[in-house]
């Protein structure tokens, strides 16, 4: 196996790739634009298979309002009104989705990261990223964020976060990437969805739970004529559970693994766009909400860490 790191510019973005020579096996990521994962190939026998969605050009991606692949923190999905209370004090977000009903999403999104180090070993290479939120309005904490991307000679791309509380006060942390997955040239409604859960988070009008109610469906599922928009509690009995994303006709099944168990990914949003040519595959480490809810909201402490793996496989 060979791999290599290297530098390519995309309009006036500057993109790191890594790449394995012999399989074509590649990750673009963009460091000044949140640190995301813009393009993602894993191979399958005779045929490379580019796996996301994210806007064609520059400038679309610059505007993109759909965080397309981005990471998301201290918080994902929604909050209402942008207010929420966290130890007795109520705090105050920017409501920055779209029509300034909610904060969505968080806090590093399109923010230019640090490139803190590249490695390449034998079996594999890695590109780790950071960014420090220092007392943005309505999140007076100091956390130090950060994001290692690896893709290993077996096939595997793995991301792994970390967030580590510099401030003197306990601060609320949640985690979430937002991947569009797509597979080859097909539309999702061809698509089977295998989803590692019992149960599925009851919303409101604003997309905010409400409780929850069972998930009972065939699994895996088909994709066709079903709307998804959901967010899932994940069976997480074991370490881990793996989502996947399965073509019959390619004969291909992309598995999303996530870490479960304390402070880990126990949640899940799936979410169908309206042009039904993706799917986007969402991991979380805690319900939507979670800054009011409190539930799975990691806090930490001061000089305290928290961190998670998501695990990407093509067979």
């Amino acid at each position: 196996m060979s791999f290599e790191i290297f530098e390519q510019q995309f309009g006036e973005l500057t993109e790191l790739v890594i790449q394995e020579s012999t399989t074509g096996n590649r990750c673009v990521i963009i460091p000044e634009l949140g640190g995301i994962v813009r393009q993602l190939s894993l191979r399958k026998g005779l045929t490379l298979f580019s796996l996301l969605k994210t806007p064609p050009t520059p400038d679309s991606l610059l505007a993109d309002t759909k965080s397309a692949s981005e990471l998301l923190f201290p918080f994902a999905s929604r909050i209402p009104d942008g207010k929420y209370k966290f130890l007795g004090k109520e705090y105050q977000l920017v409501k920055n989705e779209t029509g300034n009903l909610n904060a969505i999403h968080g806090l590093v999104r399109k923010q230019s990261f640090n490139i803190e180090e590249q490695d390449i070993q034998a079996d594999r290479a890695s590109v780790k990223l950071s960014y420090s939120i220092n007392n943005p309005e309505g999140y007076p904490f100091a956390v130090d964020f950060s994001v290692l991307y690896t893709l290993h000679a077996d096939g595997r791309f793995v991301l792994t976060y970390e967030a580590i509380n510099q401030g003197n006060e306990p601060a609320p942390a949640m985690f979430g990437w937002h991947p569009y997955f797509v597979l080859g040239n097909e539309q999702a409604d061809a698509w089977k969805i295998n989803i590692p859960s019992d149960e599925i988070v009851d919303f409101d009008n604003n997309q905010i739970p409400v409780g929850r109610k069972p998930f009972l469906v065939e699994k895996p599922t088909k994709i066709y004529q079903k709307a998804f928009d959901n967010c899932f509690v994940v069976n997480a009995a074991s370490d881990s559970v793996t989502t996947e994303l399965i073509s019959e006709n390619q004969d291909i099944t992309l598995r999303i693994k996530q870490e479960t168990g304390e402070g880990k990914f126990n949640y899940l949003v799936v979410y169908t766009p309206p042009a039904r040519d993706c799917v986007a595959i969402e991991p979380l480490t805690a319900n939507v909400d979670s800054f009011n809810s409190g539930e799975g909201l990691n806090i930490l402490a001061h000089g305290k860490s928290i961190s998670g793996s998501i695990t990407l496989t093509l067979v």
